[in-house]
């Protein structure tokens, strides 16, 4: 069974958009920089893109060892905060992420 990490908006305007979500949802920032906010609700976590720097939405998929990455089946993206992320694209145009992180990624982002 799948683990999904989070669900990935694309947004105009980060503060905007922080602002409003934490108005309609119980969440808190856990992560925030110049393109990405995450929050954290009670069963899943939410990530506020910015359109500027992100190209499509995705549901992030957890993957716990980095060698189980499906790398065959989409596009591999080594993000700059050291996650790896692999994108695979549904017959209709979503998006899936299966996402790993770095032992050290996973005290920022998962603890």
């Amino acid at each position: 069974m799948s683990i999904i990490d989070h669900i990935a908006i694309l947004v105009d305007d980060l503060e905007i958009a922080e602002t409003w979500y934490l108005n309609h949802l119980n969440a808190v920032v856990t992560f925030r920089d110049e393109k990405y906010i995450r929050l954290s609700t009670e069963n899943s976590n939410i990530a506020l893109i910015d359109k500027q720097h992100y190209p499509d939405a995705h549901i992030g998929i957890l993957i716990k060892n980095k060698e189980d990455l499906p790398t065959e089946k989409g596009k591999v993206v080594k993000h700059r905060d050291g996650t790896i992320g692999v994108y695979v694209k549904d017959p209709f145009g979503n998006y899936l992420e299966y996402i790993w992180y770095s032992d050290d990624q996973k005290k920022v982002f998962l603890e």
